[in-house]
């Protein structure tokens, strides 16, 4: 049987306009704003967060990459072909931002922990930066963590087995731990390491977008 393209069920992000910083008060002059080009996340939601398990076994939540700017996308290793579109873009984002890569960590979470073991994860995700982590845990952990970051997705039955549909947008965090930014499928390279580059500069550790 062919295999489906998973549908996208999408986080309701309804938000059209764009974020902007506004200039310090008091300034004599206003600089131009900086806008955002990805979708904002709404600023009253609450802050997301999860409890699961890296590649090694080792216990991870959101705080532990507190201080970097933090790339989250749900998906599952046997995905036909969006899943690894993806990680191959963020591959090409993290290139792209140069030495500042060092200051983004970008996770993958496996909505499919009983086909996706920690060995066949860390091996999947070294094809394309080995500087990228994948993390699973138990299906309420799964469930946990997708009902945070307001992902959804379900099984497809799919002759003898099952694929997944599932949200397919790209979470982006900044270095405080607050969700801001939400990367649809076809959003290009260009506007990814754009914003990224804004919220590094907002950090004091990275060095700013020229």
């Amino acid at each position: 049987m062919r295999t489906s393209t998973p549908r996208v069920l999408v986080i309701a992000i309804l938000a059209a306009t764009t974020m902007v910083f506004a200039a310090p008060e008091g300034s004599r002059a206003a600089a131009a704003p900086v806008a955002f080009k990805l979708a904002p996340w709404p600023q009253a939601a609450h802050s997301p967060s999860f409890r699961l398990r890296d590649a090694d076994g080792a216990p991870r939540t959101l705080q532990d990459y507190r201080g970097k700017v933090v790339v989250v996308f749900f998906g599952f290793l046997r995905c036909p072909g969006l899943c690894s579109a993806e990680m191959h873009k963020l591959t090409v984002v993290m290139k792209q931002l140069g030495e500042r890569a060092a200051h983004v960590q970008v996770l993958f979470i496996t909505l499919d922990p009983q086909h996706d073991s920690p060995k066949l994860l860390k091996s999947y995700l070294r094809a394309f930066d080995p500087r990228f982590i994948g993390l699973t845990g138990t299906t309420a952990q799964i469930n946990q963590a997708t009902s945070s970051f307001q992902v959804q997705y379900t099984r497809v039955p799919q002759g003898a087995d099952y694929t997944i549909a599932h949200s397919t947008a790209t979470l982006i965090i900044d270095a405080s731990g607050r969700l801001r930014l939400v990367s649809a499928a076809d959003s290009p390279v260009a506007d990814l390491v754009h914003d990224m580059a804004i919220l590094l500069g907002e950090g004091s550790g990275a060095p700013k977008a020229n």
